[in-house]
């Protein structure tokens, strides 16, 4: 084995199999998560079992990422009922994204990064954090997005799950040494006391806004939704959408509050030096929250009123809010911007094989699009340095590239 081999699986073998074995536990864990949401029902209770037997799968055992689907050779134990191959591919899908993924940010192979360069800057080990967050991330869209795919509906908890956890990632990342690299400390833009003081008060105005529609005092919107679904549909002609467009004004006009009242506060007082890293890491993650949602709800409120119909699904508005707690503001507002295309490609591609098929009616499905947005901001995230080359390309200094 040469020199150059042992120093590269010296620095990469050992990250790189934790990928594939934290990729495959990864993809155990969305079979479920994608089975039990599709059909609305906990991911918790009860554990993994035998749809027919209902025999338990032991972790370590029957229920071993990986191994455990060629351990049985895809059949119970007990009543040998066929277990679906996809288990085994989603699991084996994921383990080999997450080493591709891990190649997309460090460029182990020198094949040339596509992603931030600040990840590549750390070398893998200071960004660590913000790596983990990103691939949590980009796995909680998946499950969003082939969830809404199936169900036309994305579950809230996988939304809030989002929007919870990534300013936390943030914040592990700012706790990390601080030292610039590719000219960063982190590759989100650190707001400072002000924008501090505006994240913590649109953190509470969002506790406030929700815990107010936990109890009942603010209503909820399209409550009465189900009343207008047909059998066997999954989407109705609701009559009253601009009339729920302002109870949603209601309840997003606190959190709105609740930033500028934080931001107000803060500039009365005089503060000396920048925050810690750490806090403008957690309060970035929070305003990115806001940004990614508010565009959405904008069109969703806007385009609402305007025809009369619910113009985007609310589980989109959480979605790119997810995706703006990790990334900032700019990453949400050009997924949402190249999701349109995404769809595009997928309708094309739709209509060119049902006419192949002969099955060509004129007439397309109705789409949901979480996938779209979920396919659009992985683009977003894998394709960083394409696709900021063919901004700067396309639109030069008349509209720089936000740094």
């Amino acid at each position: 084995m040469s020199p150059e081999t042992q120093l590269f699986l010296l620095e990469h073998g050992g990250p790189m199999v934790l990928m594939l074995l934290l990729g495959g536990s990864m993809g155990s864990f969305l079979n479920v998560v994608i089975d039990r949401g599709s059909r609305g029902v906990s991911i918790v209770r009860p554990g993994s079992q035998c749809p027919d037997c209902n025999v338990r799968l032991r972790f370590g055992r029957e229920n071993l990422p990986l191994l455990g689907w060629l351990i049985l050779r895809g059949r119970c134990k007990q009543c040998r009922l066929p277990i679906p191959l996809r288990y085994l591919l989603m699991e084996w899908g994921f383990a080999f994204a997450f080493v591709g993924v891990y190649q997309l940010a460090f460029d182990p192979l020198n094949f040339g990064s596509t992603m931030d360069p600040w990840l590549e800057a750390t070398g893998g080990r200071e960004g660590v954090f913000f790596f983990l967050g990103l691939l949590a991330l980009m796995s909680g869209f998946f499950a969003a997005g082939v969830i809404d795919f199936r169900t036309y509906h994305i579950p809230m908890w996988i939304t809030t799950a989002l929007a919870l956890s990534m300013p936390l990632f943030l914040l592990a990342q700012g706790l990390v040494e601080a030292r610039p690299a590719g000219g960063r400390l982190l590759p989100v833009p650190l707001p400072g006391w002000v924008g501090v003081g505006s994240a913590i008060g649109g953190a509470l105005g969002a506790l406030l806004a929700n815990g107010l529609l936990w109890r009942g005092v603010l209503p909820a919107s399209f409550a009465d939704y189900n009343e207008y679904v047909e059998d066997g549909a999954v989407l109705a002609e609701y009559p009253h959408a601009r009339r729920e467009m302002g109870k949603e004004l209601v309840f997003c006009s606190i959190i709105v509050a609740g930033f500028a009242i934080g931001g107000l506060l803060t500039q009365s007082f005089q503060q000396s030096g920048d925050p810690p890293v750490w806090l403008a890491a957690a309060s970035a993650g929070v305003i990115g929250w806001a940004s990614g949602a508010a565009v959405v709800w904008l069109v969703r409120i806007v385009g609402t009123l305007w025809l009369g119909q619910e113009a985007m699904g609310l589980g989109d508005v959480h979605l790119m809010g997810g995706a703006g707690a990790l990334l900032g503001w700019f990453a949400p507002l050009l997924a949402f911007a190249l999701a349109p295309f995404v769809a595009l490609c997928w309708l094309s591609g739709l209509a060119v094989v049902q006419k192949c098929r002969g099955r060509w009616s004129g007439e397309l499905p109705p789409m949901p699009f979480g996938p779209h947005l979920a396919i659009a901001t992985m683009a977003v995230v894998l394709g960083y340095r394409p696709i900021q080359a063919a901004w700067e390309a396309w639109f030069g200094e008349v509209l720089p590239w936000p740094q």
